[in-house]
């Protein structure tokens, strides 16, 4: 309602503001007819022409007030001062009853001013509508009749010429005053319409520009020589929030976007790679389309999130994993079983000797060991689709710890840190628990080994930039080293002898079927494994 009334309001602003416009034209042409009048007046005086039955003090006293009167109109329209519907019946009126006057003063002479009252009527009837406009034809008409009447009044003579004269410009008043009322109604509605669809038009524009803000999918529009004309907010905020004072270039956003876009424009063809807006950012996709609008050529730029995709591959890589593995199961689980079996039977003889009892145990502990890798890859591939559920992370984390910790053989410290507790985040709780205790396992362990206690602290965050919750788990191990970094997430790589390399690959591949991200965060002292989650408000679908 509050919507309908500012519109409402708008429009009658905008008629208020023709209405002046057009009223402001008139003005200038009543002024330069004012001038003329008064000119022509002087020259026929100047040349000694008096004509017979001019009233001279009167048409003097009439043109003067009248160029006066003009004049005044047009410095208050300028001033936009009073209301306009008063000043258009004023100056109307004005008109009509000068020209009378002017008609009046030249006695018996036919000076034709009467013509003038048409032109007078047609502007009132465009300025106003309605039965007002009908009004000024019909006070232009009596004038014109009341000029004929006085004239056979006072000097006894009624000239059957002069009132028919005087009834066709009567008619031609009403006439034109109808005629000009039809075309100011169509040009008014043309004008309505043409507002209308101005509105409509800067109403799509402004939910287009919305609907762009708004999107996830990141959005930059550059021009033929890589200037940034668009940046969306879901851009924006991917490229890490930059300042944008002074960013007018690409290169200055992104080297990687800018190159990819030169690569582009070489070979449209060419398949982009995902790349990492920041080192703490998603990795992302960028796709460019050519747009052509008149003699500007400009280049739409979309970046998607690669975290849907690669959670769409990883399912298809799992799906292919399952039939792998079952095969496995079948030809390697079974065999592995009875070696376990035998060795477990050759332990059990009296007849063996030390050394063959080592070997027995090392190909028992090995059996053991590969059973766990096949249980964890079995794991991975039959592990069902997640089911994310809307949590808060404050009480679901420390619930979690609590368990945890009540779990444990020994004891151990966990400090939680939760910067925002009413923040929320968006997960399947089954998997989280799975991977949450990956890394709780590893960061007690390295602690342990590396300061004698069994700590570890988890921080709990919003990221402003990519409003996104993340949870840091932290431990006070030696840390990772910087060329190990990009491997730790590979399967089957382990620096410890007993470990299998499937935890933390496990752990990343649960992350990105909840579309969230772990990535490894180096620190001053210990290591820190840092899971993004998705944005809340956002299902996780497949």
């Amino acid at each position: 309602m509050t919507d309908n009334t500012a519109n409402h309001e708008l429009a009658l602003e905008e008629v208020r503001q023709n209405q002046w416009r057009l009223l402001q034209v008139y003005l200038y042409y009543r002024l330069v007819l004012g001038f003329s009048l008064v000119g022509a007046y002087i020259v026929e005086t100047s040349q000694n022409k008096n004509s017979s039955g001019l009233n001279e003090r009167l048409y003097f006293a009439a043109v003067i007030t009248y160029l006066v009167l003009s004049v005044l109109s047009l410095l208050i329209n300028r001033l936009k001062a009073g209301r306009i519907s008063i000043q258009i019946f004023m100056v109307i009126i004005i008109d009509i009853v000068a020209i009378a006057l002017l008609e009046y003063a030249n006695g018996e002479t036919n000076s034709n001013l009467s013509i003038l009252l048409v032109v007078t009527v047609a502007a009132g009837s465009i300025l106003v509508e309605g039965k007002l406009a009908t009004f000024f034809a019909a006070v232009a008409t009596l004038a014109i009749l009341y000029k004929q009447i006085l004239n056979g009044v006072l000097h006894g003579s009624f000239k059957q010429d002069d009132f028919l004269q005087s009834a066709f410009i009567g008619i031609a008043c009403f006439a034109t005053s109808l005629l000009a009322q039809q075309i100011a109604k169509r040009l008014r509605e043309s004008a309505d319409l043409a507002g209308r669809q101005a509105e409509d038009l800067a109403n799509l524009e402004e939910l287009n520009h919305l609907i762009i803000q708004r999107m996830r999918t990141g959005i930059v529009v550059v021009s033929h020589d890589e200037r940034i004309v668009l940046i969306n907010e879901a851009c924006w905020k991917m490229f890490g929030m930059p300042v944008m004072r002074g960013l007018n270039y690409l290169e200055n956003l992104s080297p990687q976007l800018a190159t990819q876009l030169k690569t582009w424009r070489s070979d449209p063809y060419k398949r982009t790679t995902p790349f990492r807006t920041h080192p703490a950012g998603p990795e992302v996709q960028a796709n460019f389309t050519l747009m052509e609008t008149g003699d500007q050529s400009n280049t739409l730029i979309f970046v998607d999130d690669n975290t849907r995709m690669a959670q769409q591959a990883q399912q298809l890589k799992l799906a292919s994993l399952g039939g792998l593995t079952a095969s496995i199961a079948h030809e390697i689980r079974n065999p592995l079983g009875a070696i376990s079996h035998a060795a477990q039977l050759l332990q059990e003889s009296n007849d063996l000797n030390k050394g063959d009892a080592r070997l027995s145990e090392i190909i028992h502990q090995h059996t053991i060991r590969a059973n766990k890798v096949i249980e964890n890859v079995l794991q991975l591939s039959r592990r069902k689709q997640a089911e994310p559920e809307l949590f808060n992370i404050y009480q679901w984390v420390e619930n979690f710890i609590r368990e945890f910790e009540s779990t444990q053989d020994q004891n151990c410290k966990i400090q939680f840190i939760c910067k925002k507790k009413d923040l929320q985040f968006r997960i399947d709780p089954s998997q989280m628990q799975q991977v949450l205790t990956n890394l709780f396992h590893n960061g007690i362990r390295y602690s342990e080994q590396n300061t004698g206690k069994r700590t570890l602290t988890v921080v709990a965050d919003f990221n402003i930039q990519s409003e996104q919750p993340t949870l840091d788990v932290i431990d006070q191990g030696p840390g990772i080293a910087k060329e190990q970094q990009d491997k730790i997430f590979e399967p089957f790589y382990t620096s410890e002898k007993s470990g299998t390399g499937l935890g933390l690959y496990i752990a990343r591949e649960l992350c990105e079927a909840n579309q969230a991200r772990l990535d490894y965060h180096t620190i001053k002292s210990g290591s820190c494994f840092r899971i993004t989650f998705s944005h809340p408000s956002r299902i996780v679908t497949i």
